[in-house]
C-alpha cells in the first residue's frame, strides 16, 4: 500500500514536470482592450510576433474595445488562469475603478502581473489658439474664467485628468468637452475647442505638419521626439506629472512558472531592435520590469490615481 502511494506521488510529480516543460502547447491569446490600429494594438502585435518565435507556438492578438478598456479587461479577468490568455493594457487599467462604478474587476486581486513593457512621456498639450506658451494659456484663461475649453476622451480618462490637473495647479477655470469620436482633434484644429491633451504619437505628426502647436508635455521628462517642448513643470505649472504605462498581465491564479516564462521571453523581445523601434515610434520608452516590480508599480499607481481623483473631485459615475 505504501509503495502504491509513493508510486502515485512519483507519477503525479512527473506529470507536473511534463506539464511545466510542455508549456505552451497551444495558441496563446493577447487581449488588448482598445480599438485595432492604435498604439496598444501595434505594441501587442509586435510582442506577439516575437513571443511566437521564442515559444514555438502561435501568439495571436484580439482587440476587444469598449468602455475605456473595461470590456476586454473583464474578459481576461474571468478567463482560465492557465497561461493562455493575457491582457496588454494601459494606465486606464488602474484608473477605471476610480472613475466608473461599473468596473467589474479589481486591478490588485484579479490579475497576475507579468511585466511593464513601456512607459510614456505623458500627453502633449495641443492647441490652435494664438498663444506660444503655457503661460500665455494661463493668462488667457484667467482673463476669461470658464470660457476656454479642452477636449477629452471621456470622463475620468487621462485626457480629462490632465485638464483638471492643469486647472487645479494653475488656478484657472475651463470647461471639459467630452468626445467619443475622432472629431476631437479636428475640432481643436478648427478652434471649436480651445485645446486638448493627446498622445505624443498623434501630436508629433500634427505638430510637424503645422496643424497644431504643442506647448508642453505632461510627464517629468522631455520626449526625444519633441525635444524643444518643455514639461508642464518646466513651463511653470508646479507639481504636475502625468504619465502612462503599457503592461501585460495574466488572470490571478496563473501558475508562477508560466508567469515567469512569459516574463523571460518578453524581456528578450524588449531587447530586440524591432520591438524597441515600435515602442520608440509610439512615443514611449522601454521598461521591462519583473513581475514583482510591476505588481508594486500597479499598487502604487492605483493608490496615486485614487488620491488624485479625490483631489480633483472626479467621483465614480
Amino acid at each position: 500500500m505504501a509503495f502504491h502511494v509513493v508510486a502515485m506521488a512519483i507519477a503525479m510529480g512527473a506529470a507536473n514536470i511534463a506539464s511545466a516543460e510542455t508549456y505552451p502547447s497551444r495558441t496563446i491569446k493577447i487581449v488588448q482592450p482598445f480599438p485595432a490600429g492604435g498604439s496598444t494594438d501595434v505594441l501587442a502585435r509586435g510582442l506577439a510576433q516575437k513571443l511566437s518565435e521564442y515559444l514555438g507556438q502561435a501568439v495571436i492578438v484580439e482587440a476587444r474595445p469598449g468602455a475605456n478598456g473595461i470590456i476586454g479587461t473583464v474578459s481576461v479577468a474571468t478567463s482560465a488562469p492557465d497561461g493562455y490568455t493575457m491582457l496588454l493594457t494601459t494606465g486606464s487599467f488602474t484608473a477605471n475603478p476610480h472613475a466608473s462604478k461599473d468596473v467589474k474587476y479589481n486591478p490588485l486581486k484579479d490579475f497576475a502581473p507579468i511585466t511593464e513593457l513601456a512607459g510614456s512621456y505623458g500627453l502633449a498639450l495641443l492647441t490652435n489658439m494664438p498663444v506660444n506658451s503655457v503661460a500665455d494659456v494661463i493668462k488667457e484663461a484667467k482673463s476669461k474664467p470658464g470660457v476656454l475649453t479642452y477636449a477629452t476622451s471621456g470622463y475620468g480618462n487621462l485626457t480629462h485628468v490632465a485638464g483638471r490637473l492643469f486647472e487645479q495647479r494653475s488656478g484657472i477655470k475651463m470647461i471639459a468637452v467630452p468626445y467619443n469620436n475622432p472629431a476631437l482633434l479636428t475640432d481643436v484644429m478648427a478652434g471649436t475647442v480651445s485645446m486638448t491633451f493627446n498622445s505624443l504619437i498623434t501630436a508629433v505628426g500634427m505638430v510637424n505638419q503645422k496643424q497644431l502647436k504643442a506647448l508642453a508635455i505632461t510627464g517629468d521628462r522631455r520626449s526625444p521626439a519633441m525635444p524643444n517642448v518643455p514639461t508642464m513643470a518646466e513651463a511653470g505649472v508646479p507639481d504636475y506629472n502625468l504619465t502612462g504605462y503599457f503592461g501585460i498581465l495574466f488572470p490571478a491564479g496563473t501558475p508562477k512558472d508560466r508567469v515567469d516564462r512569459i516574463y523571460r521571453e518578453t524581456a528578450k523581445a524588449l531587447a530586440t531592435t524591432e520591438l524597441k523601434g515600435i515602442i520608440e515610434q509610439n512615443g514611449l520608452y522601454t521598461v521591462g520590469s519583473t513581475p514583482e516590480e510591476f505588481a508594486a508599480y500597479i499598487k502604487k499607481d492605483y493608490d496615486d490615481q485614487g488620491r488624485l481623483m479625490d483631489e480633483l473631485g472626479l467621483r465614480p459615475k
